[in-house]
């Protein structure tokens, strides 16, 4: 009995003691878990383990060096030159950060923009239409010259230019004449699209010459190719098999997909605002408020040249002999015909056909016969400030006049020179202040004297050209404005018959096959967001390493070069970039690209290519692209991985639709490069991606 009592009273306090005691040791495991926190903190655990994994041959390489350190400090003197080229390679890779680069080694190659193959244009800057002068104060500062004769001091080689007259006149053949002849045969209104697409293309090459293009080539155009190689990446994880590929990247690409891609007839559409806003640019001053005029040159532009081209260019089989002209180590092909004289830009495609005088244009002779007239012009010629151009026109016909006349007396030939000193010096000499833009031969003429053989023809010639500009102007400042209408009036691209097989074909089928309400985010371009990479080094190590797999050791190898060679190699491949256009712009190279898009937009009834051929072509890709990687990175990555990172580039540029979606992003960067005023209007830029 006292036993159990004592067992019991023993077992009583004890297990009051067991319960103060677990309370204590809780207590206790919290106090060294928070010192254990603290001093895990304070030694930054977690940061030496990330170093580990990120440097481990370099962290094996320190705790063997410490080992050594230890177990041999008889010898720490010597173990002191490893720990000073320890220390010092620690200090340097502190001080150091991405941002510090060495700059380029290669001083013998030093990247110069270079216009290729053209002149350049008004080098002095914009200048006055009317007197020629870069910075003039007394004329209207939109009457700048290129506003109205972009064409001019610009010359092309004449077979280049007759290339492009073919294009442009095919153009006309089959999207306008079919049509006009039924209605006229005067040719004055494609005489008049005759100069609008001369004024187009004339604006589109200088604006071409005011770009920096291997620049926009490195640090935009393929900054997009890497995220469009990311996409197709990721898809490829998610499927096996290559033939749902496409339909993968599409879906990864999600909300952001363009939205020309959407359908074939969202693709069009997109075509015809993207002309549309850029019309103020590429028009003619004016010229948009023909609506007529507009809606044919956008429907021809968008539905009949922009559509087939971009249908071209991301066609697989163009997409695979581009690249062999690309990786192709071959000397470029010399050109077996001397070069063809330089010859005024679409001069000859732009002359007037129509042979009718137009009831519309009015001389000027009519025009001074009729006072009301002759009123109204001077009343326009003042809100334009050139009123001194009529001057010099009566000036020159009254001097005209005089010196024709079949006998001429010694006085008369006096005051005949005198009167043309005084024309010289008040229209043709800089500081004059009613100075006019002539040709230089006839200001050079004039100073020589030279009246009596040449001087008149050219002046009745000069003076008309001249002042044809503002009595079209006039015209049509004189006439109201048509009402605009609520819809267009004019579709040349129907999607009926022969057109339909162009807007639906079974390449691109319908595009992405999205339907209209796809939710998509406002104004955020999927492709210029903030990225980390920046420049050729860092695209190839993103490629390295999203595509090529490239082991741990070599992508820090990478980083380490980097700081050394970035700016050597960037500064290489502006360079080689810049050779390669200038041998791409060559005369026959033009000649034969031009000839190409010809084929791809007008030879609808010719036989494409066959699949044989197309097949042959993609295998002699395929094998270019293997063999362009060099041996060394090979050994690095090994040959199977090669393989497969090679076949996945390789699979992602056969799919036509996602070829299509990088053409189209890769379009938007180079029109904001081309046109930077596009990006000054935020109005019309988000009209552009909102105009659904």
């Amino acid at each position: 009995m006292w036993i159990r009592r004592r067992a019991v009273g023993v077992s009583s306090p004890s297990a009051s003691e067991g319960g103060t005691s677990s309370a204590a040791w809780t207590e206790m495991g919290s106090w060294m878990r928070t010192i254990a926190g603290r001093l895990k903190q304070r030694l930054r655990l977690d940061v030496g383990r990330e170093i580990c994994r990120q440097y481990p041959l370099f962290c094996f390489l320190l705790l063997c060096l410490s080992a050594a350190s230890l177990l041999l400090n008889r010898y720490l003197h010597v173990l002191m030159i490893f720990w000073s080229f320890v220390a010092g390679v620690v200090t340097f890779y502190c001080s150091l950060g991405p941002d510090s680069l060495l700059p380029n080694i290669f001083f013998t190659i030093k990247y110069k923009p270079k216009q290729l193959g053209l002149q350049e244009l008004f080098p002095q800057g914009h200048s006055c239409a009317v007197c020629g002068k870069v910075k003039c104060k007394r004329h209207r500062p939109s009457l700048l010259l290129e506003n109205y004769q972009p064409w001019l001091d610009l010359k092309v080689s004449s077979k280049v230019d007759a290339s492009l007259s073919e294009v442009l006149e095919l153009v006309l053949e089959n999207f306008v004449y079919p049509w006009y002849r039924d209605v006229t045969d005067d040719e004055s209104f494609v005489d008049e699209l005759r100069i609008t697409l001369r004024f187009f293309a004339s604006v589109l090459v200088r604006r071409i010459h005011k770009v920096d293009i291997p620049s926009i080539i490195t640090k935009k155009l393929l900054k997009a190719a890497m995220k469009h190689i990311e996409v197709i990446v990721k898809a490829r994880q998610k499927v096996k098999n290559t033939e749902y590929l496409q339909q993968a990247a599409l879906e990864e690409y999600g909300p952001e997909l363009h939205v020309a891609l959407r359908s074939r007839r969202d693709e069009l559409q997109y075509l015809r605002k993207l002309t549309e806003l850029l019309f103020p640019y590429i028009l003619p001053p004016k010229a948009t408020d023909c609506r007529s005029l507009t809606l044919l040159i956008r429907e021809i532009l968008s539905g009949s040249v922009f559509l087939p081209s971009l249908d071209f260019l991301a066609d697989p089989d163009t997409v695979n002999h581009l690249l062999i002209i690309f990786i192709d180590d071959s000397p470029p092909e010399k050109a077996t015909e001397p070069a063809s004289p330089l010859v005024p830009f679409l001069q000859k495609f732009a002359e007037p056909r129509n042979k009718k005088p137009s009831v519309l244009k009015l001389e000027l002779k009519q025009i001074r016969e009729q006072q009301d007239l002759l009123f109204r012009f001077m009343n326009f010629l003042k809100q334009e400030g050139a009123v001194h151009v009529l001057q010099f026109c009566l000036t020159v016909e009254e001097f005209n006049d005089r010196i024709l006349r079949p006998e001429l007396s010694n006085d008369e030939m006096l005051s005949l020179h005198e009167e043309l000193q005084k024309i010289y010096k008040t229209y043709c000499l800089d500081e004059s202040i009613d100075k006019i833009r002539f040709d230089p031969f006839i200001v050079e003429e004039i100073q020589r004297r030279k009246i009596i053989k040449s001087v008149p023809g050219k002046l009745m010639k000069e003076k008309g050209q001249h002042l044809e500009p503002f009595i079209m102007s006039f015209i049509n400042s004189c006439e109201s404005p048509k009402p605009k209408p609520s819809r267009p009036e004019l579709t040349i691209l129907s999607p009926t018959s022969e057109n339909n097989k162009k807007l639906f074909n079974d390449l691109f089928k319908n595009n992405a096959n999205r339907a209209e309400t796809t939710e998509r985010k406002q104004n955020q371009n999927y492709f210029m967001e903030v990225m980390t990479v920046d420049g050729v080094y860092d695209y190839l190590m993103y490629v390295g390493r999203v595509v090529f797999q490239v082991p741990d050791w070599l992508h820090h190898l990478l980083m380490g070069t980097r700081i050394l060679f970035k700016n050597t190699l960037e500064m290489y491949t502006d360079y080689y970039l810049q050779c390669k256009l200038e041998q791409l712009f060559q005369e026959h190279r033009l000649v034969s690209l031009i000839t190409l898009l010809r084929d791809a937009i007008f030879c609808e009834n010719t036989e494409p290519r066959s699949l044989q051929d197309k097949q042959k072509g993609a295998k002699q890709t395929f094998e270019e692209m293997m063999n362009y990687i060099p041996d060394l990175i090979v050994k690095c990555i090994g040959e199977e991985t090669k393989y497969e990172s090679i076949r996945l580039l390789f699979d992602g540029l056969q799919q036509p639709v996602l070829n299509k979606q990088l053409t189209y992003v890769l379009l938007d960067i180079v029109i904001q490069e081309l046109f930077p005023e596009l990006n000054k209007v935020q109005k019309e830029a988000t009209s552009m991606t909102s105009w659904m």
